[in-house]
């Protein structure tokens, strides 16, 4: 999994749902969040550019047994999670 953004990495955690799961404050002060993952390759309070591998793909927590993949939220301002479909679009085409 490869940062959105330019930012750092706020912390890595696990959950009984989310499994391993990794939280980007992007330098535009919003937050990006990772779950499901494998491992971590970035740890709390890297800095990170675009692009950079931080993360990698996995089943952890809820997603135990399932194809491995991430679970991306999108959190504008730090704030509620919104739809993060319209971003990703915009970055990924």
């Amino acid at each position: 999994m490869f940062a959105i953004t330019d930012g750092t990495v706020q912390w890595t955690q696990t959950g009984a749902t989310s499994g391993l799961f990794l939280a980007l404050r992007g330098d535009d002060g919003h937050d990006y969040w990772y779950m499901h993952l494998q491992d971590f390759v970035a740890a709390e309070g890297d800095r990170v550019t675009a692009g950079e591998l931080i993360a990698h793909n996995g089943d952890t927590g809820n997603a135990r047994g399932t194809t491995p993949h991430i679970h991306f939220e999108y959190h504008p301002g730090g704030g509620a999670p919104v739809n993060p479909y319209p971003l990703l679009k915009s970055v990924c085409g």
